[in-house]
Order: C-alpha cells, then sequence, then structure tokens
C-alpha cells in the first residue's frame, strides 16, 4: 500500500472533505430506500462541526484526499463517530480501518474511553467492517415508519 498521511482537516479542507462524502455517499442512494443523510453534509455544516469541537480525520495518499471521518465532541468518555467514508475508487484497500485504526489511536490519548457509531441495516457490508474492527451491536434503531431500514449501532471500548 502506498504511503498513509493521517491528519485533523483544518478550515481550507472542508470543501475537500464534503466533496469526497458527497462521492462516497451518492452510490448508497440508489440502493437504499432512503437517501443517505450523510449528502447533507456541506462545507457549511462541516465548518459549524469544527466549530464545535468535533474533529474531522483525514487520511492523504499521493496528494490525494482518500478517506475521512467525523468524530463530534465526547460526551462521559463516548465519542460518536460519523460519515466514515473512503474514496470509491481507492475502497477495498484498506485505507478505511486504516484512518479508524488511527482515530482511535487519538481518542484513546484524549482520554475517550469508548467510540459509538451506526450503520444501516440494509449495508450488511458496513456492518461487517465495522465488526471486523472490534465493534459490538449494542442496539437497532428504526428508521422513520415508512422507511424499510434500521439503524445498527455498535460500539467499542478504547479504555478500561
Amino acid at each position: 500500500m502506498e504511503t498513509i498521511e493521517f491528519r485533523l482537516a483544518d478550515w481550507d479542507d472542508l470543501p475537500a472533505v464534503s466533496h469526497l462524502i458527497q462521492q462516497a455517499f451518492a452510490p448508497l442512494a440508489a440502493t437504499l430506500p432512503s437517501r443517505p443523510t450523510a449528502l447533507d453534509e456541506t462545507v457549511a455544516s462541516l465548518t459549524g462541526h469544527l466549530a464545535s469541537g468535533s474533529q474531522i480525520f483525514l487520511a492523504w495518499q499521493q496528494r490525494q484526499l482518500a478517506a475521512c471521518l467525523l468524530v463530534l465532541p465526547p460526551d462521559d468518555g463516548c465519542a460518536e463517530v460519523k460519515r466514515v467514508c473512503t474514496h470509491p475508487e481507492l475502497q477495498g484497500l484498506g485505507l478505511g480501518s486504516a484512518l479508524l485504526h488511527h482515530a482511535e489511536a487519538q481518542l484513546r490519548q484524549q482520554g475517550v474511553q469508548r467510540i459509538r457509531l451506526a450503520t444501516r441495516r440494509r449495508l450488511p457490508g458496513n456492518l461487517a467492517f465495522y465488526q471486523r474492527l472490534g465493534y459490538q451491536e449494542i442496539a437497532r434503531q428504526p428508521y422513520a415508519a415508512e422507511v424499510d431500514d434500521e439503524r445498527v449501532v455498535l460500539s467499542k471500548q478504547l479504555a478500561a
């Protein structure tokens, strides 16, 4: 695998982050019973996340933004991870899991004890991905009544 550079996003990265999220999540719109909420992310919403203390972890490969994930500010030692995505042309190369491992290590150093994240029941590949990385299912939550899907909530302990 090519060298991966990990770093936190700054304000200047947000247009590229927004573009990557759109590229990664747009193909799911055709396969899911409702539009992925990740597609609602914009530079403005990402700016709001950073301004409120969220962190956006980035993986760069050959000067290209290859993967990203958003971490909301921890609450009672637990951080919520959202918008985990890899550029469509780079999926399956281990970039997403490498970025998630990097983020976990950084969050552990920041005193975060547990990570929570969610995926959709209709995305079994995503569920299997997180389970391979040690995340355990802790809940299933229904979507709106007219949507045949569930939000699968997973958690991973980082520190005792």
